[in-house]
């Protein structure tokens, strides 16, 4: 059940990139999500930002699945889940939300890919 909580935090933070990639491009529906003016580069950022959790993602929750039907502890899953969580809050909401943010996107890079290789190892074991 680890893996299903993520998942489903995971699509909501993918819904909420989503709405701001849509605001973007004009749709007015989504207009509370575009924030008033932005420059040009605000759309390229935020398309890279949610596509970055698309690519990401996935192979994390594959990674948690296999770990907890293996039968890892709660407590390693929820370290690895919320690591990895937090990386991609980061590194999302640097490119879909701000101007730039070196913190943001190199630490939530840093969580991200640590926990992807974590997780492989432990499988591996």
């Amino acid at each position: 059940m680890v893996t299903a909580l993520y998942t489903a935090i995971l699509a909501i933070w993918l819904i909420v990139l989503s709405f701001r990639v849509i605001a973007l491009r004009g749709n007015p529906a989504f207009s509370f999500f575009a924030f008033g003016k932005e420059d040009s580069t605000s759309l390229d950022r935020a398309i890279r930002g949610h596509g970055k959790l698309t690519e990401y993602a996935p192979m994390m929750l594959l990674l948690l699945f296999f770990l907890e039907q293996q039968g890892a502890s709660a407590g390693l899953l929820h370290g690895l889940g919320g690591t990895f969580l937090l990386g991609r809050l980061m590194h999302g909401f640097c490119f879909a939300f701000m101007k730039k943010s070196m913190v943001l996107r190199i630490g939530g890079m840093v969580l991200t890919l640590t926990c992807l290789l974590l997780g492989a190892v432990l499988l591996l074991l």
